[in-house]
């Protein structure tokens, strides 16, 4: 049975990806790549992709046909009558062969929603007594990412897209989202975040201390799984035994018998106390509405936690001097927003003439952050027998011991004795068709490889890239995998209590 593969582009804007938008038949090469960049890792790397099209009538050259860069555009491949989306991302950029002789072709570049979240900025409100799903979810929101559908929908001052009476509002989900409840309900989140944090850096951040896993999937949701996926799924996708088209081994180099985990304790400071003050007097031009971000910072040079907003006391004059005298009218300071460092005003001279802001007074209550405290587990018979096998590792959101106790002893006993793994597995999509097709990130799979003596070992699928070309008829992937815990875990309504091969829950 042959696969067939499609691609569209989303040059309506409606979301849907018309008949008349399907682009299949100028397709000579596809190649995409999401997931992970390693084992273990709590934050996807970019997801991205490359689209290589005949163009010998300029259809693809964006300046002389709309071809948006921004644009959505979605691959999909058919097989006994399924279709699978394989990725949905965005136009990022474009190269296309110059003058009327040579192969005249484009490459379409593409890329996944990471690419903006890295360029969002953070600019949360305290975050106090919650999940990291939920921390996720508002930075989702916040930030500014093309929408997946932007016909219908209200632009002010773009023409045919600003009548109230025939266009939405943006719903406030700007993406797709599938997001875990989080394990771990962190005490304060956000009081180490300043104005150079991303959005994407931050999800990292908040995975990374749930030791759970985000991503972007392949019909561009926002995926985030809390630490007990791994540990629950036991379905198996699919079982290989030495019918791949190659695989890379290793034997020792996942290896961990020392794991060092940094904590942050907090204190909260008292109600009422001076968090910013304006250093020296500043000039307001005449007839302006200036935007400032004000970062706390504590005395010995930290950031300072914003755990609660109470008040700010502004004055101005009409010159620098403290004895000139005092303007209260057509002048005014307004907090914008408020950050988990951080908080933006809103500076406003109506007067025809410049006015100077003398005093500038923040009040509220501060979260301190602590020396960290750094969480140690060892295997001293392995680091004796095998050598020191040692990470570090930062945990910004975590603050409580005893969880980052479990953290670090979990993932000691998991890896503390050498072992081989496969690495990567290479398929080809013809040979194995429902499981290169099927199955995606965090997909269960077992492989036997009878050279290694590696034997019914069973992994998640941590990261896929495919490549398609002549004409469909060759479709080669790569998985990364990931081992999985073969531990069984005692679960409540679900195990038997005499069971001997089944162990309390680790976290």
């Amino acid at each position: 049975m042959t696969i067939e593969y499609r691609v569209a582009i989303d040059r309506d804007h409606a979301g849907d990806f018309a008949a008349g938008e399907d682009i299949s038949g100028d397709v000579i090469a596809l190649r995409w790549r999401l997931g992970m960049r390693a084992p273990y890792d709590s934050m996807a790397d970019y997801g991205n992709a490359l689209i290589t099209l005949r163009n010998p009538t300029g259809a693809y050259s964006p300046e002389r046909n709309s071809l948006p860069i921004g644009g959505r555009v979605r691959i999909q491949s058919r097989r006994r009558g399924v279709a699978r989306s394989h990725f949905i991302g965005f136009i990022s950029h474009i190269e296309s062969d110059a003058g009327e002789l040579g192969r005249r072709q484009v490459l379409l570049h593409l890329r996944d929603i990471q690419v903006w979240l890295a360029q969002n900025p953070v600019m949360l409100p305290p975050q106090v007594e919650v999940t990291a799903d939920q921390v996720i979810a508002q930075l989702l929101d916040k930030a500014i990412l093309r929408r997946p559908a932007l016909a219908g929908y209200m632009f002010i001052d773009r023409l045919g897209s600003n009548r109230i009476d025939s266009a939405r509002i943006f719903p406030a989900q700007n993406v797709a989202q599938q997001l875990a409840a989080g394990r771990t309900r962190f005490a304060y989140v956000g009081d180490w975040w300043d104005e150079s944090t991303s959005s994407r850096d931050a999800i990292g951040e908040l995975a990374a201390s749930e030791r759970g896993r985000f991503y972007i999937s392949r019909d561009g949701r926002a995926v985030f799984l809390n630490r007990r996926y791994t540990l629950l799924r036991k379905a198996l996708g699919a079982r290989f035994s030495d019918d791949m088209a190659g695989c890379a081994y290793v034997y020792g180099d996942d290896q961990l018998n020392q794991l060092t985990l940094q904590v942050t304790p907090r204190s909260v400071g008292e109600a009422g106390s001076l968090l910013w003050k304006l250093p020296f007097a500043q000039r307001v031009p005449p007839r302006s509405d200036t935007k400032l971000t004000l970062s706390l910072i504590d005395e010995r040079g930290q950031l300072l936690g914003l755990l609660a907003f109470e008040r700010l006391l502004a004055r101005f004059r009409l010159e620098s001097s403290a004895n000139s005298r005092e303007v209260t009218q057509n002048v005014e300071v307004k907090v914008d927003q408020l950050g988990g460092t951080s908080l933006q005003v809103r500076v406003r001279n109506h007067n025809r003439r410049p006015v100077w802001l003398s005093l500038l007074n923040i009040y509220g209550k501060p979260l301190y952050r602590g020396a960290p405290l750094e969480i140690s587990a060892e295997d001293v018979a392995s680091m004796h027998i095998h050598g020191l096998r040692g990470q570090r590792r930062n945990l910004p959101a975590l603050s409580d011991v005893e969880t980052a106790q479990a953290f670090a002893d979990y993932e000691v006993a998991q890896r503390r004795q050498p072992r081989g793994v496969i690495r990567e597995l290479q398929l080809d999509a013809h040979q194995h068709p429902a499981a290169a097709l099927g199955l995606s990130l965090f997909d269960r799979v077992q492989v036997s490889e009878a050279h290694t003596g590696h034997s019914a070992r069973d992994y998640f699928i941590v990261t896929e890239a495919h490549e398609v070309d002549a004409g469909g008829a060759r479709h080669r992937l790569r998985w990364t995998l990931e081992p999985a815990d073969m531990t069984r875990y005692f679960m409540i309504g679900s195990s038997r209590i005499d069971a001997s091969d089944e162990k309390i829950m680790p976290f």
